[in-house]
C-alpha cells in the first residue's frame, strides 16, 4: 500500500506552519497528520521524524544507535577546486543498534552552492553534518510513506532542504523493527555476518 501525503502542518487557527526542524524550537502548537491507514504510534513518530531518527530510534530501544555508511560518493567525477554546481552525492547508509540493522537509506545529496560543496569537498564535512554545519534549520516535507501488507515493514520518502543542500532520502523499516526488543539477542549469539 502507499499513501501519499504532503506533510503541510496546521497550527489550532488553521494557518499553514513551514515544515522545518524549527518546530523542536517553536513555542506554538502544530499539527501533523498521517492517514488512519498508520496505525502504530511509535511508527507515526518515525514517519515525521524530521532530521533526529537516529536519536529517536537511540531512545525507543535504549541503546546507542550508529550510521554504517555503505557508499557515499558523488554521482560524476568532479573538479576538486572548481566543481560544476549542483555537485551531487549518492548516498546509502544503514542505522544498526547492536549490530542490526534498524533502517536503510538511500539518499541524493544537492551540494547547492560553492559554500556547501567547499565543506563537503575540501574540508572533509559530511553529508550527515552538513547542515549543522551550515547552522541552518531545513525545510522538511514527507513525500510518500509505505505500508507492508501485514503491516510489519514500512518506509517513507523524504525531503530535507536549504538553500545550500538538497536531500531526497528513501527509509526503509525491516519486519519486526517496531518490537522494543528487535536488538536485543540472547547471551552467546554471534552477529559476526548480521550485517551482510
Amino acid at each position: 500500500m502507499v499513501v501519499q501525503y504532503s506533510a503541510r502542518c496546521t497550527t489550532k487557527s488553521g494557518k499553514l506552519e513551514p515544515n522545518h526542524f524549527g518546530d523542536v524550537m517553536s513555542q506554538r502548537e502544530t499539527s501533523c497528520m498521517l492517514p488512519a491507514v498508520f496505525k502504530d504510534p511509535v511508527q507515526r513518530i518515525m514517519l515525521m521524524a524530521n532530521g533526529n531518527l537516529q536519536r529517536v530510534l537511540s531512545a525507543y530501544y535504549n541503546l546507542p544507535v550508529s550510521i554504517e555508511v555503505v557508499f557515499n560518493e558523488p554521482e560524476t567525477p568532479h573538479v576538486l577546486k572548481d566543481p560544476a554546481l549542483p555537485v551531487r552525492y549518492n548516498r546509502s547508509i544503514n542505522l544498526v543498534c547492536n549490530r542490526t540493522i534498524v533502517c536503510s537509506a538511500q539518499s541524493t545529496v544537492d551540494l547547492l552552492t560553492r559554500k556547501a560543496a567547499d565543506l563537503v569537498i575540501n574540508n572533509g564535512v559530511g553529508i550527515g553534518q552538513l547542515f549543522r554545519y551550515l547552522n541552518v534549520l531545513p525545510t522538511f516535507a514527507l513525500l510518500e510513506a509505505n505500508l507492508s501488507e501485514s503491516d510489519t515493514s514500512f518506509s517513507r520518502l523524504y525531503e530535507l532542504r536549504s538553500d545550500d543542500v538538497a536531500c531526497v532520502i528513501t527509509e526503509e523499516f525491516p519486519d519486526g523493527m517496531l518490537n522494543p526488543d528487535f536488538c536485543k539477542h540472547p547471551p552467546g549469539w554471534r552477529p559476526v555476518d548480521a550485517l551482510r
